[in-house]
């Protein structure tokens, strides 16, 4: 055994054969060195010759070289081999002389080892034979005495029949080991066919049986029967992966555990890493178990058996299961069994990952078909679902604009119920059409940069009124200063103006309402109620669609929640509530935005949008509001197209109107100092400011409210809260439509003051200027300044008041009544000359060209073209 174990020394389990055999030839080799050398190291010795210290190193060199090989350095071990032995035979020689060196005769040992190992190797193989010429012809040259000693003829002919012998005998051995390996080659060579021929009969049988099992559960019984039939086993258990629990759970069993078709007899499941099978799914290396008594982690299932062979499936370098057998004897299971149940194992694996993939495929197509069919299903429901909202909002519509006629000419307060019945309808419908669009994925979030401090801000002041009607104070508890944050204002004014509104409508009276901002990144904001509260039942129900705590009740419809959650659910936040009966309720909104810097937003330079044409007319704006947070609010919406004038109250606001005369005045009714219905009777009164467009932005939304407004000459009325897109579009019509009337005061300048029919306190103002201009057509002196002197105003004023009511400024104005007198003069005969000195005009050139750029055509061209 251990003679086997020197010879085997360096080869591994998994080595081929025929490297095995070149590193047995040089253990042999190494050893048939080893011990040549010593025979010479005792003679060397006993007769006290310098040699044997280079005997004894020699023989030191030869056992490194095994060592060396052991060790697996292979090649190094070889030639140092080959070097150390024609040092050797070459020292010796030259000392024993050449009647005595016969022994040289072991180089042909060397030389035979040199050619059973590696032909290919003709460096090597050069190399050698070169060294060995050398020795020889350097002995040749020295005549074998280089290190000569005295030798008796009886001691040199011992010497020759020595060496004489361990060459033939080395020789012997070394051609006798080779053709043993050789022969062993050879049986190894065609057990190897055999078993090649074996395994491809095994591939063929178990892929025609397999032919036509598509299902895993198919394969698996299939092959659980093969194998018995095929090996000669007498059980034959497969185990599958559960990856989520983490075992090996029995798919199929032929033998003793089948004793019905398709029956597993008390099937058991094995962690992955316990037991034999659970070892080998772990490891993925089969195992061979020759006898399970003396193993510990053999693991009985239906009977206690003596041996056990166990085969991983793998995939793509993935365990998926495991091909386990047991038998009653010790050492049945043998390398043939491991062999072809490793075939059978791999087969078994595609096979088993293809049925699996297919599966996997057909539900994913089935899970794909259910799919579109919900899919259009859903779109089919949405489009059923908006064009039903659409269609409801058209004869919604009318009865609105019937129902807001009907209010403004004073008539019952019936008028005013179904006003407030028909805008909750519409708010309900804007509010599915919202919840249609989140579900079919057409509501878009456009996120721009704004301060969420001051909007939230806004949203409490906007409900303030509206909380006061109810007896409920409404509080914020928002930092100071600013907080930038990118953000789609319209789905968040939605999300808070939801759950403040529901917080006012739902508190006891008498009691606060709080809007709290807990943390800015993210955004962590508390609304705070306390009425009678949520159970904590409902408080998982309040969120789905349509669904009231409050069956019986009308105070609501179940959509607002549910939109307010769909909003921040889209914006990857999170939407909660938490309420303790009769004591509080708190809805928290934690929104994920993105911080970013103040600045302003970006003008499209290719399109010139209102705001420009706006700016270039002089437009702008008087806002009246004593809350400061909606003002700000109105600012941030409108100030985009118009310059903005705030002024905290009406008598603040008159003298700005007298001063400024603005193109639009927007107003709070409940303010300090002046309200807003004085104000604006104020406004509506005044000469100067009679003209100028009126909005009121109130939460007093009553109809008596309303009709005094109207009353009293308020073009529009917007309830707070309000809708800043809606406030921009009316603000927009208002201003539009006065440019119009500006056409029509146009034409009416046209006319002499005593054919002028006065119809309105404009018109009576217009009268007036033509009057003073007429009075001093001919008065080349006479400008702006002696005509605002004349009626009583600043020319700044003067230059509103008639740029807002004829789109002129007050010297063109003065021009073109001018230039009008003129071409009546004209018709009338007179001459051109006598004209441009009549009507104020000292260069006859300059009246000719402003009379051009009036008419488009020349004075004396104006005279022919009557004539004809």
């Amino acid at each position: 055994m251990i003679k086997l174990n020197i010879l085997n020394a360096g080869i591994t389990p998994i080595m081929v054969f025929d490297q095995s055999r070149r590193i047995r030839l040089v253990n042999v080799s190494a050893l048939l060195a080893s011990g040549t050398t010593l025979p010479y190291l005792l003679f060397f010795a006993f007769n006290g010759l310098f040699l044997a210290p280079v005997a004894l190193g020699f023989l030191l060199c030869f056992s490194s070289t095994w060592l060396l090989n052991s060790y697996r350095f292979y090649k190094l071990s070889r030639n140092l081999l080959y070097i150390f032995s024609c040092m050797y035979l070459f020292t010796v020689a030259s000392s024993l002389g050449r009647e005595a060196s016969h022994h040289l005769m072991l180089i042909p040992v060397l030389l035979s080892v040199v050619v059973v190992f590696e032909f290919d190797e003709k460096l090597t193989l050069y190399s050698i034979i070169s060294l060995i010429l050398s020795a020889f012809l350097i002995l040749e040259l020295t005549d074998f005495s280089l290190f000569s000693i005295e030798l008796s003829t009886q001691v040199q002919r011992y010497c020759y029949y020595g060496s004489l012998s361990t060459a033939v005998l080395g020789t012997a051995i070394i051609g006798i080991y080779y053709f043993y390996l050789y022969g062993k080659q050879l049986r190894q060579n065609e057990l190897m066919v055999a078993e090649a021929k074996e395994i491809e009969r095994t591939i063929n049988y178990f892929s025609t049986s397999l032919f036509g099992k598509n299902t895993v559960d198919e394969i698996l019984w299939d092959v659980a029967k093969n194998c018995i039939g095929r090996l000669g086993l007498v059980d034959c258990v497969i185990y599958l992966v559960d990856d989520e629990r983490k075992t090996l759970v029995q798919k199929a069993a032929y033998g003793t555990k089948n004793p019905q078709a398709f029956e597993i007899y008390k099937p058991i499941d094995i962690p992955l890493g316990k037991g034999i099978v659970g070892t080998v799914a772990k490891t993925k290396e089969p195992l061979i178990i020759a006898d399970t008594s003396k193993d510990k982690r053999y693991i009985p299932d239906d009977a206690h058996r003596l041996s056990e062979l166990a085969v991983p499936l793998i995939y793509d370098k993935k365990v998926i299961g495991v091909i386990d057998s047991e038998h009653p004897d010790k050492h049945f299971f043998t390398e043939h069994h491991l062999n072809i149940l490793k075939t059978i194992a791999s087969l078994c694996a595609n096979k088993v990952i293809r049925a699996m993939a297919e599966k996997e495929h057909e539900q994913a197509l089935k899970i794909q078909l259910e799919a579109e069919k919900i899919k259009s299903f859903d779109e089919l429901k949405s489009k059923l679902f908006a064009n039903v909202s659409h269609e409801l909002r058209t004869p919604l519509t009318l009865i609105v604009g019937t129902i807001d006629r009907h209010t403004k000419q004073g008539e019952s307060d019936d008028w005013s119920v179904l006003k407030k019945h028909t805008d909750r309808l519409l708010r309900l419908i804007n509010q599915l059409l919202d919840l249609s669009k989140l579900e079919s994925g057409q509501f878009k979030l456009n996120p721009t940069p704004g301060d969420i401090y001051q909007f939230l801000k806004t949203v409490v002041a906007l409900f303030s009124s509206y909380a006061a009607n109810r007896n409920v104070k409404i509080i914020e508890e928002i930092p100071e200063g600013s907080m930038w944050l990118n953000f789609d204002h319209d789905a968040l004014e939605k999300i808070f103006f939801n759950l403040v509104s529901n917080a006012v409508k739902f508190t006891n009276e008498n009691t606060i309402v709080k809007l709290k901002v807990v943390d800015a990144i993210p955004l962590k904001v508390l609304v705070i109620d306390h009425g009678k509260g949520i159970s904590r039942q409902e408080c998982d129900k309040i969120f789905d669609r349509y669904y009231q705590i409050d069956q019986k009740s009308s105070q609501g419809t179940g959509i607002g929640l549910a939109l307010t959650k769909e909003l921040v659910n889209l914006q990857q936040g999170r939407l909660t509530v938490e309420s303790t009966p009769d004591v509080s309720t708190t809805f928290t909104v934690i929104l994920p935005l993105d911080k970013t810097e103040k600045r302003s937003p970006a003008i499209n330079k290719e399109q010139p949008d209102k705001k420009n044409t706006f700016e270039e007319t002089g437009r702008f704006v008087l806002l009246v509001e004593d809350n400061i947070a909606v003002a700000k609010l109105i600012r941030s919406t409108l100030e985009q197209k118009f310059n903005i004038i705030h002024a905290n109250n009406g008598q603040e606001a008159m003298n700005i109107a007298k001063n400024r005369i603005p193109d639009l005045i927007i107003s709070d009714i409940m303010m300090p100092a002046m309200n807003g219905l004085k104000f604006c009777q104020w406004i509506r009164e005044n000469e100067l400011t009679s003209h100028i467009p009126f909005i009121f932005l109130t939460a007093r939304a009553d109809a008596d409210t309303k009709l005094k407004g109207l009353q009293i000459g308020a073009d529009d009325f917007l309830t707070k809260p309000f809708s800043g897109q809606e406030l921009e579009i009316r603000v927009t019509n208002l201003i539009v439509g006065r440019n119009k009337l500006a056409e029509k005061y146009r034409k009416i300048i046209s006319l002499e003051p005593g054919n002028i029919v006065v119809t309105s306190i404009e018109e009576v103002f217009l009268k007036k200027l033509l009057k003073v201009v007429s009075k001093n057509i001919d008065n080349n002196d006479f400008n702006v300044t002696d005509l605002s002197r004349s009626i009583g105003v600043s020319r700044m004023q003067l230059h509103r008041k008639i740029t807002a009511l004829t789109g002129h400024s007050a010297t063109s104005f003065i021009r073109n009544q001018r230039l009008l007198h003129a071409s009546k003069l004209l018709e009338a005969g007179e001459s051109v000359s006598q004209v441009a000195y009549a009507v104020g005009f000292e260069s006859l050139s300059y009246f000719s060209t402003v009379f051009k750029e009036k008419f488009g055509v020349l004075p004396s061209e104006f005279i022919k073209a009557r004539a004809k």
